[in-house]
């Protein structure tokens, strides 16, 4: 616990972004892939090869941007600043590991604090107040602006598109009378995410989502399911795997959750070869 409290005291991000949860989130996730690294290894591998084979399919290698970077666990940053002229590392929450890679590449990669859905410093002013039409219209006519640094060769999308609006829904205390609320402006913002995705037509385009969570038995029967991108406009993916999120114990004495994966690249020609 001292360790996580000094990584949320050390967060680089704005005020809201505490306010929200996502500080906490932040540091909730480094310990988790503290204690599951080798559980969670073959998932940042697979995404990291994913990465690559994307940004090998870029005729410019100007600038590449990472979205949800966090503490780059699942993204080649070293690789990318060999390849690229820039890589902006983008995050609401800027991490020392992300720092660190920046100094190590400096000159070719830089961090940037940076709110992929445009709606959650709105949203903070009214948590408040807000009830689950209000959150959700937030997200839905929110406006995040031009990538940061300008319109890049490579965009990924690494991993966060079902938290986007899940995280901050959580931490509304309309949340507490309006069980659905979070999934709600989840939705919503991973719809956003996704239109302007799309906007970036000059970019090889990598998504890297969660498509179902899954809780398993002792004996690796199926116990529940659920589909986190049924109400999304997205094709199958190019790539899926499965991400041993939380084992026993770590889950519960008796259940395993683990999330099932999917990848997406897509560029200025259209959709990419599997």
């Amino acid at each position: 616990m001292l360790r996580e409290w000094i990584r949320t005291l050390r967060a680089d991000c704005p005020r809201w972004a505490r306010q929200l949860g996502l500080v906490y989130e932040h540091a909730a996730i480094a310990a988790r892939h503290r204690r599951m690294h080798r559980h969670w290894a073959p998932h940042l591998a697979r995404s990291r090869e994913i990465v690559l084979a994307a940004a090998a399919r870029c005729a410019r290698t100007g600038r590449a941007l990472v979205i949800g970077a966090g503490d780059c666990l699942d993204v080649p940053v070293s690789a990318l600043a060999e390849r690229f002229t820039e890589v902006v590392l983008a995050d609401i929450v800027v991490s020392p590991e992300a720092r660190a890679l920046a100094r190590e590449h400096r000159g070719r990669v830089r961090c940037v604090s940076w709110d992929a859905t445009g709606a959650l410093e709105k949203l903070a002013a009214v948590r408040a107040t807000v009830v689950s039409a209000g959150a959700r219209r937030l997200f839905e006519e929110s406006d995040p602006g031009p990538p940061p640094g300008g319109e890049p060769d490579l965009v990924v999308s690494a991993n966060c598109l079902s938290q986007l609006g899940l995280v901050p829904g959580h931490a509304l205390p309309a949340a507490g009378v309006d069980e659905a609320l979070p999934d709600r402006c989840g939705t919503a913002a991973a719809k956003r995410h996704l239109a302007w995705l799309a906007q970036r037509t000059g970019a090889v385009r990598v998504l890297l989502a969660d498509t179902a969570r899954l809780d398993l038995g002792p004996d690796g029967r199926e116990l529940k399911r659920e589909n986190l991108l049924a109400r999304l406009p997205l094709r199958r993916p190019d790539h899926a795997w499965r991400w041993d999120l939380a084992p026993i114990p770590e889950y519960s004495a008796d259940v395993a959750r683990i999330h099932e994966v999917g990848a997406w690249i897509d560029g200025p020609a259209g959709r990419a070869a599997s």
